[in-house]
């Protein structure tokens, strides 16, 4: 009678083997010990991460994770088990990185993954002076509030709020800017005179940044105040368009916006009243590709292209 291992069986170790999804979303949460932080590094919402893990949990029948009220912690098993699956992705990130970047050395495309209201107020206006000295690189350029996947995209550079860390990565920062009201200048002739008068305005937010209004109104120490209304937009590009168009009030990212066409008439500041709290834009590259020239040449245009927005 023979007797067949299971090991032997076509598919029968792959079985132990969750879906990438699964171990990616473990190993941030694990890492950063927040379902939280981990859902924004892979751009999932922290129920798709928290069903990721639970699935994991299920098909081996341990417990990876204490979940708190606030605070969520490895067990014992979670621990034994982030050790080995952190090796198994740095293995697996080693791979894609050489395979990038054997593709990467051989290209002349650079990626740049930024900012909507960064890319249209700073890049596009300089793009003409980049293409003047470095005729034979192209640049791709991606508008989004996304951050930006160094492990597993062709992105060369990032240009993001926040200075998160990230093992093999360089922050290095561009600009300081601060959310600053505008609107249309027939607001202003109608009486928006200080943002106490916001209460009888629509309040433009942007969806991926919810806490914006509420910071700046608590600062100017309007906490309680109700608007009109408020109006919800995807992007920097819509909320200033609608802004102009006299649809109510948003926050622009002072001193950049000083660079969009018609500020001043089209769109104007009605308040004097500036808030302290700030927040600081970085250029983000890996720390591997220090010494390389093409990266070089793109910091120091977009480094330019900064002094000459501000």
């Amino acid at each position: 009678m023979n007797i067949i291992h299971p090991a032997h069986v076509p598919g029968y170790a792959l079985r132990a083997i969750p879906p990438l999804t699964a171990l990616l979303a473990f190993e941030r949460a694990a890492t950063q010990l927040s379902f939280r932080r981990a859902a924004r590094d892979l751009s999932l919402s922290p129920s798709a991460i928290s069903h990721q893990i639970r699935g994991l949990e299920a098909q081996f029948g341990v417990k990876l994770f204490v979940r708190g009220a606030r605070s969520v912690r490895l067990t014992a098993d979670g621990e034994r088990y982030l050790a080995k699956v952190a090796v198994a992705l740095a293995t697996l990130q080693d791979a894609g990185r050489d395979m990038l970047q054997h593709r990467r050395d051989a290209s002349s495309e650079l990626w740049i993954s930024s900012l909507p209201f960064f890319t249209s107020a700073v890049l596009l206006p300089a793009l003409p002076d980049f293409k003047r000295r470095h005729p034979a690189l192209t640049l791709r350029i991606e508008a989004t509030h996304q951050y930006a996947d160094f492990n597993s995209s062709r992105v060369d550079v990032a240009i993001r709020y926040g200075r998160e860390h990230s093992t093999g990565l360089k922050f290095e920062p561009l600009v300081t800017v601060k959310g600053l009201p505008v609107c249309a200048p027939a607001l202003v002739k109608q009486g928006l005179r200080t943002p106490e008068d916001l209460s009888r305005e629509v309040l433009i937010h942007l969806t991926t940044q919810p806490r914006a209004w509420p910071a700046w109104l608590k600062e100017a120490g309007l906490s309680h105040l109700v608007p009109r209304g408020h109006l919800w937009l995807d992007s920097v590009p819509a909320m200033l368009e609608a802004a102009e168009h006299g649809l109510g009030v948003t926050l622009a990212m002072a001193p950049l916006i000083k660079t969009r066409p018609g500020y001043g008439k089209r769109l104007v500041a009605p308040f004097a009243f500036e808030g302290a709290y700030h927040e600081t834009i970085y250029l983000v590259s890996r720390t591997e590709q220090a010494r390389d020239r093409r990266i070089g040449a793109l910091r120091k245009w977009i480094m330019e292209a900064v002094a000459r927005a501000k």
